[in-house]
């Protein structure tokens, strides 16, 4: 017998002997032995009551409102004129200082402000954007600078033990900075390319047409803080030095600071750091309210053809931050649109469905900012949101609000209120807006109070004082084709469809080097 015969031999001798043998059986899990107390629940006896049963039926009561007392702030000057807000907080080894210009890009022409307040870090006469970085990093230091239409910032926030180094390097920023020609490159291709992202963002543009259709042109408030492409495009370093020099002057400063310090050490030090500066301001530009919009479209349609949300926004010219109404507007706008239970969103969201959720707002600045009702409606009830919108503005104008809501949005408001003090930075960022808006010092020890005294009279009267149906502009960032028909019945007025401006492609960021 060969052997290749002999392998198939005991090849097929192997295969039926494995065919032959029964597969293993898994041994069959033990059953649980069923314990005498598994009766069904209704059979057991009842558990023993404990001592306490009875004081557990009765909620508890809820114990007296909590008055919060906002924490005491300092005032001083500086030899030279510059205004000292401080708050001593010892619980914690931080410190947050801001120093605050109360005038913004509402002073310049579009894109400079806050083209300049992010440049105020690029570089000084002593050290460059890196080895400026680099000495807050080897503090632990956090720092920021920006300018608002409102005031300009520069910011800093630092163990208490580091503050005198600090102080140093934000004093340098204040007085000496450079805006060196290769970073104002590097932040000027930054902001072309978020200008040309923003066409891509339907709320970006929603914002920007709001501004647009409610401001004529050469008004502060007519652009963004960006400005736009041809803004930007001729922005140079004179520009930025000339809108430093005429706003970051002693009689237009202010220092604000919380944390862990003494208010007199502190105050020394500030005059060492920046005691010696000098200067005059520009006179400031006052913001005054827009004339009444003529031959403005009713409807202006931003369109985006395919786009499956409609973002809408219902808009006027609203109040400045100095309106003697300001509580009840706050309030007036809390019950309509500033929470979510107000009565918009609980209109749009919870009964119809149409939104994930929709609001309204009062922009009040140093000038009248815009006030808008906004929401990314889906598109085919653009028109029906619409009209509920419309509705809940002339409800709120024509009826006096329940008494439920008015106590609600007070609770809302006041409660609040010990927020803004929650810690070190927030109570900077505070005192820097009491600065900007002239607030008196007991601003917040009062508010509560001031609340408390609106009645429903007054929301109703500062809403028919304030929203003004015969200015609405509604605005409608979508799918024109699909929305038009729809807002045509609803017969608003004249309707104007735009195309957005198509983003334009850049040369990379790198090529521009040199």
């Amino acid at each position: 017998m060969s052997l290749l015969h002999l392998l198939s031999v005991v090849l097929v001798l192997l295969l039926v002997a494995c065919e032959s043998t029964p597969a293993a059986v898994p041994p069959q899990a033990p059953q649980p032995s069923t314990p005498a107390s598994s009766a069904p629940p209704s059979l057991l006896p009842p558990p023993a009551e404990t001592p306490d049963a009875e004081f557990r039926k009765q909620a508890p009561t809820p114990g007296p409102p909590i008055v919060f007392k906002p924490p005491r702030i300092h005032e001083a000057r500086l030899s030279n004129g510059i205004r000292v807000l401080l708050v001593e907080q010892r619980q914690l080894p931080i410190v947050a200082l801001q120093v605050v210009a109360t005038r913004g890009a509402a002073q310049g022409r579009p894109g400079i402000g806050s083209f300049t307040g992010a440049m105020l870090l690029a570089g000084t006469k002593k050290h460059s954007a890196t080895e400026l970085s680099d000495a807050w990093e080897g503090l632990g230091a956090s720092h920021w600078a920006s300018i608002d239409h409102d005031g300009g910032y520069v910011g800093v926030q630092v163990l208490s033990s580091k503050l005198s180094e600090a102080l140093e390097l934000l004093a340098e920023v204040i007085r000496e900075p450079t805006f060196p020609k290769n970073e104002l490159e590097l932040e000027r291709a930054r902001r072309l390319t978020l200008l040309q992202q923003e066409r891509d963002n339907p709320g970006r543009l929603l914002q920007r047409a709001v501004d647009e259709t409610l401001y004529p042109p050469g008004h502060p408030y007519a652009s963004s803080l960006l400005g736009n492409e041809a803004a930007v495009e001729k922005i140079s370093t004179r520009d930025l030095a000339n809108f430093h020099r005429a706003h970051f002057q002693p009689d237009r400063l202010t220092v604000v600071a919380a944390g862990d310090f003494s208010k007199d050490t502190l105050v020394d030090a500030l005059e060492r750091a920046l005691g010696k500066l000098r200067g005059k301001a520009e006179k400031a530009r006052e913001v005054q309210a827009p004339p009444p919009l003529k031959d403005a479209p009713n409807v202006l349609i931003l369109d985006r053809p395919g786009a499956s949300q409609s973002h809408v926004a219902v808009a006027q010219v609203g109040v400045s931050r100095a309106t003697e109404d300001f509580e009840a507007i706050l309030l007036m706008n809390t019950i309509l649109g500033g929470q979510f239970s107000s009565r918009l969103n609980l209109n749009l969201r919870e009964k119809h469905g149409y939104t994930y959720g929709v609001g309204s707002s009062f922009t009040m600045r140093q000038g009248p900012g815009p006030f808008a009702v906004h929401g990314a409606i889906v598109r085919e009830h653009t028109a029906d949101a619409l009209r509920e919108i419309l509705a809940e503005l002339e409800r709120i104008r024509s009826q006096l609000v329940t008494e439920e809501e008015l106590a609600d949005a007070k609770a809302y408001l006041i409660r609040r209120i010990p927020s803004f003090f929650e810690s070190a930075n927030g109570i900077a960022s505070t005192l820097a807006s009491m600065a900007v808006y002239g607030l008196p010092l007991d601003e917040f020890t009062r508010r509560a109070e001031r609340l408390e005294r609106i009645t429903r009279e007054d929301v109703q009267r500062v809403a028919g004082k304030y929203l003004m149906p015969e200015r609405f502009r509604v605005i409608v960032v979508g799918d024109a084709e699909a929305v038009r028909p729809s807002l045509d019945a609803l017969k608003l007025g004249k309707i104007e469809v735009r195309k957005p401006a198509a983003s334009k492609k850049k040369e990379p960021l790198g090529n521009k080097r040199k």
